[in-house]
Formats: structure tokens, sequence, C-alpha cells
């Protein structure tokens, strides 16, 4: 049976209908499946997909290739896609079999996506998603060039396989720094309850208090905008002692919107400690829940992290939780027109 390469619009009642329909992909689907989970929607969120999931003959279209793709360009310049399709889950059985409907499925999405209009762009958002180095002069330009180009998307946590199908098609906008970086998807499968551990003396568990997002932004290079930050459960680590103040925490962590382990630092000074290991246990065992109960559709408590092919003392702590390395990812600026 050949595929259609029409894309549907569907939103109004199809959450739980989408959730069961991703849960035998888990966990190729992950980012997909806890960013419908996690809510929050605002009146501009789409979801496109090629199979109709909500319908109940949907289960006849199983076998044809598909792909889903919820769309929020409210979140510029942050992620403002994530897309899960039915041939990133055959990879795990190393089938890299590549079908000419992916590509036309692929093409049609991408046609779909940039049909959506862009919002305007609010100068809050603007000043709140860069950063000022030492001089005062803007850092990180390029976003604020994602930002005036309304011609352009950025595609989060993008499988390997339809970055790749992505990239032959011509979507990929080169300019933007850092599009073929890969990131390692690691994930972690709780299948029983999760126990935080304790911390060494002077040291207290927290939240990330608003105040602090500054201090947050200016230990990373990803744009963090406020309003997204006031919106992902957190977790901060405090120390004090009779010589320092707790006022500004010394590592903290947050829980994206996809239930990705994000924006994890610890301060130089407070490194060895394993910290960084105890505040993801923290924010797993007391914050998953944002995402909805343990999910029986999937066997657990499943979640997951994207860590920098370069960046050896993440992965470590990934690995230390228990992680394991499943497949690459890819943050893509794409050409939606």
């Amino acid at each position: 049976m050949t595929s259609s390469n029409e894309i549907f619009e569907l939103w109004s009642d199809s959450q739980q209908d989408l959730i069961q329909w991703l849960a035998p992909y888990m966990p190729t689907c992950v980012a997909l499946y806890r960013r419908i989970q996690f809510g929050h929607f605002t009146p501009d969120s789409r979801l496109l997909s090629s199979i109709n999931f909500a319908s109940p003959v949907h289960q006849t279209e199983a076998n044809r290739p598909w792909i889903i793709a919820f769309v929020d360009r409210t979140c510029r310049p942050e992620t403002e896609v994530w897309l899960s399709a039915s041939w990133e889950h055959k990879v795990l059985a190393n089938d890299s079999t590549r079908l000419p409907q992916e590509d036309d499925l692929v093409r049609s999405m991408v046609r779909e996506i940039g049909k959506l209009k862009t919002p305007a762009r609010s100068e809050n958002a603007a000043a709140s998603s860069v950063r000022t180095n030492g001089n005062g002069s803007i850092s990180n330009n390029h976003f604020e060039r994602h930002l005036d180009n309304e011609n352009v998307a950025l595609f989060g946590a993008v499988h390997s396989s339809t970055a790749e199908i992505l990239k032959s098609l011509g979507f990929i906008d080169p300019s933007f720094i850092g599009h073929d970086a890969p990131y390692r998807k690691y994930i972690f499968d709780f299948k029983n309850s999760i126990s935080s551990r304790s911390l060494p003396p002077g040291y207290v568990y927290g939240k990330v208090d608003p105040k602090d997002y500054e201090l947050v932004k200016s230990r990373t290079q990803i744009p963090r905008q406020d309003r997204t930050l006031c919106q992902l459960p957190s977790v901060a680590i405090y120390y004090t002692d009779s010589q320092v103040s707790a006022d500004e925490p010394i590592a903290w962590g947050f829980l994206g919107l996809d239930a990705s382990l994000t924006t994890l630092h610890v301060e130089p000074s407070h490194r060895g400690l394993g910290l960084a290991k105890s505040l993801s246990l923290k924010l797993f065992a007391g914050e998953m829940k944002a995402y909805g109960p343990d999910d029986p559709l999937v066997g657990g408590i499943v979640t997951h992290a994207d860590v920098a092919t370069d960046n050896v003392s993440s992965q470590r702590v990934c690995e230390s939780l228990g992680g394991k390395w499943y497949f690459e990812v890819f943050w893509i600026r794409v050409s939606v027109v």
C-alpha cells in the first residue's frame, strides 16, 4: 500500500491518542512523547501528522511510513519543532533502508510548517534570549539572526536518519553554527522507583529562583529565555557555612519541555563531589511527575539527555546514572520556504 504524503493538522482531542500511538516506538520518540505529555501549549501550538492516529482505523496505517511533528514557533530562538518518524525506530533493528516515501513525507512536513505564521517578534523575548559579553557587545548573534528570519525554524533533537534526509533535500541552513555537530541521545529507563541521594555536609537542595536566571544563562552557550525557564521543573544545590552565603546556587539542572536533562551545571570550585549525579537523581525522582504518572505504556519512567560528543564529563554523569547511548541527534535550523 502506498503512503499518502498529505500532512494533517490534529490537535483538540488528539493528545492521548498520540501518546498511545507513540508508546510502541519508545525510546526513539521520547522527545516528542514527553513534549506532548508536558503540555504548556500556546494558542500557536500545532500538531502535524501524516497519519490520522485518532481514527478508529489508524492501526492499519502502522505499516506505512509516517511522520509526526509538534510545532510552536513562539519558542524562537529555542526549539520550535519536535518530530518523530517511523524510519527512526527501525534503525534500532539495524534496518537502514531508505524508502522514497520517507523523503516525500519530510518534504511535505517542512512545507506545512512553512505555512504556519511566525508570531511577531517580542523585544522582551529577544532581550532575554541573548547575553552580553564582558565588553557589553551582543553574543550569540547567530541566534539573533534566527529571530530576524521567519523563513527558518529550529528543529530540535532530530534523529540522525531524519537529519540526513533534511540535509540531502537541501533544507538545512548552513549558516547555523553547529548544525553538523551531533549529540548523543542517552536514555534513562527506570523500571523501579528512583531514589535521590543525600548531599555532603553544608550542601542543601532547593529550586532555581527566577532571580538566578541570569546566572544560569551565563553558564551556557545555548539560548534560554526566562519565560521557558520559569515553566521547567528545576533543582538547585546551595552551599553554606560560616564563611559563605547561600544566596546563589552552586549547581542546578532542569528538565526540559521534553523531559530531557538540561542546563546541568556545577560551579568549578564544587566539582568532584558527585553533585551532578545527586542533582540529576533528585530531578528524576521528584520532578518527572510533571510529565504524568509512571507510564505503564512504556513499562516505567523513561527519560533522556542530549550530550555533545566532546562533553566527556556529562557523558560520564549520564553513564553513572545508568543511561545508555542509543543514537545521535542534531539541532538543525531548517529553511521552511
